[in-house]
């Protein structure tokens, strides 16, 4: 059993002849290219119970003869994978149901009855150009380019991608590779492997905007380990809604990946008592760019999708409020289309790799400064002492709710969404029941201060519209600022209510 650790990334076809030229490829190859066509066979049962068991099995056609591979889901960090894998060959198209047996990767393979429901699901068929490179001494990399396609029934996607294979050295060496050569070629992080797009493609199931999932969390892992756990999570996050972002007109995309973000950014908040922040310095300087793009194109959706169309539902006969969307309507689109540019830059991919390549540039951890004995302390107990002090924090905000300003506010707001991020990083270390009601009682309080917080938005940009002296939509102007105010009133006068139920669930830690 071997393990495959290898990055991939996407590249447009239109440059994939960019890439052979690329000055770094050629001064650090030390052989000729080779290239194969590569046919691959994917099997699995009417119902994917491989897939649930976190393996993939295929046959793949090599010129005459044939290679069965089993892997396992492993990890996938960005885009870097790294899974087992299982290499048998085979005299024809016929599976070795005892390699499978014996793999020990999965208790389905043993099962009897697989060898009568194992069917062929999708097809791989793509010609795929190989050079080994050596970068560095002592660095070995295999660099692959894909060209073809996935095809499942009637349905088909093409293939078009650079897998970068570790053969020899660390692997922070391929994020190195990878900064080089996207100088030359843009490129893009591909999170999903050609096995997981075959899937999507055979279960015919859409691209759907995705929400946070739980961070795997263990008692035994080390706060470092704890720190790259979430900040891997986080990555994903934003990666599930790339591709919906720059294709699709659905909203939730960019509210997804600003949360994302977001949630990402709060990551090294958390972790700060251990890992001081001036140790991410330069990843945290990036995030706060794509943040504020995504922000702004986050904040029109909201005008345009929720708070414009509730005024005009609410005053039909009112005019001056449809000038004033088709008036905004521009700056949303300008909005939108900045944030897809963000995400579709160079610089974009850019922030992921290298804030990946923090976590693979051994020893990341080792920093002469006072937090080295929080890096030493037990996960559970650093946790709970991250949520006590943003317990703390949140209830000092709150204190005089009903007398607090817009200002304040706005920073209760901030205090409760760091403490539910907080809350939701570490929640795998304790009883789900107890976790899952803290944090719908926090979920309850972000709302309405989310909503006055749309409110206090939306009337900051009619007052800037205001200044850029758009006399002829005063008045549409006008009724959205008032409609906001009173909105504002009907959220502010719910929080003693929500305030009281979350002061009743007790803390989960």
């Amino acid at each position: 059993m071997a393990l495959e650790v290898e990055l991939k990334l996407s590249i447009a076809p239109r440059d994939a002849a960019a890439l052979a030229r690329a000055a770094p490829l050629k001064s650090a190859a030390v052989a000729r290219a080779t290239v194969a066509r590569l046919y691959s066979i994917y099997y699995d049962t009417p119902q994917f119970a491989l897939r649930e068991s976190g393996v993939a099995l295929r046959l793949r056609r090599l010129g005459k003869r044939w290679l069965q591979t089993l892997k396992s889901a492993g990890r996938v960090d960005a885009g870097l994978h790294q899974r087992d894998e299982i290499e048998t060959p085979l005299a024809a198209q016929i599976i070795n149901y005892r390699a499978l047996s014996e793999s020990n990767l999965a208790q389905v393979l043993r099962d009897p009855q697989l060898p009568l429901q194992l069917a062929p699901l999708f097809v791989t068929d793509f010609k795929r150009t190989t050079r080994l490179l050596e970068p560095a001494p002592g660095t070995r990399i295999e660099l692959c380019l894909d060209r073809g396609t996935i095809t499942a029934g009637s349905a088909q996607v093409p293939i078009s991608e650079v897998e970068l294979e570790l053969k020899a050295g660390a692997p922070a060496h391929l994020i190195d590779l990878a900064l080089v050569l996207l100088e030359h070629v843009p490129m893009r992080l591909e999170p999903a492997s050609k096995a997981e797009r075959g899937y999507a493609l055979a279960a015919g199931s859409p691209s759907l905007p995705v929400k946070a999932s739980p961070v795997e969390l263990s008692e035994q892992m080390s706060v470092a380990d704890g720190l790259r756990a979430v900040v891997y999570r986080c990555i994903a996050h934003l990666q599930a809604n790339e591709r919906g972002l720059l294709e699709s007109d659905d909203i939730e995309y960019i509210h997804q990946a600003r949360v994302a973000v977001r949630r990402l950014r709060s990551s090294f908040s958390v972790f700060r008592p251990a890992f001081p922040q001036q140790m991410f310095e330069q990843p945290l300087g990036e995030l706060r760019w794509l943040a504020g793009l995504l922000g702004q194109a986050r904040d029109w959706d909201v005008l345009m999708s929720e708070t414009l169309p509730a005024v005009c539902e609410a005053l039909p006969s009112e005019p001056a409020l449809q000038e004033l969307m088709e008036r905004c309507a521009t700056l949303h689109a300008a909005a939108r289309l900045g944030a897809q540019e963000a995400v579709a830059s160079k610089r974009y991919t850019q922030v992921l790799l290298n804030l990946i390549g923090v976590f693979l540039r051994a020893p990341w951890t080792v920093s002469a400064d006072d937090a080295a004995s929080e890096r030493e302390r037990p996960l559970i107990e650093f946790a709970s002492a991250v949520l006590d002090e943003r317990h703390r924090k949140v209830v000092k905000r709150a204190d005089a709710l009903s007398q607090l300003d817009t200002a304040q506010l706005h920073a209760l707001r901030i205090a409760i969404k760091k403490l539910r991020y907080a809350a939701e990083f570490f929640s795998a270390l304790y009883a789900k029941k107890q976790v899952r009601d803290y944090v719908a009682a926090l979920s309850e309080l972000q709302e309405l201060l989310g909503a006055l917080n749309d409110a206090a938005t939306a009337d900051v940009i009619a007052r800037a519209l205001r200044d850029e002296g758009q006399a002829d939509q005063l008045e549409g102007l006008g009724l959205l600022r008032g409609w906001c105010a009173a909105r504002a009133q009907v959220s502010r006068k719910q929080l003693g209510k929500a305030w009281s139920g979350f002061e009743k669930t007790g803390k989960f830690w």
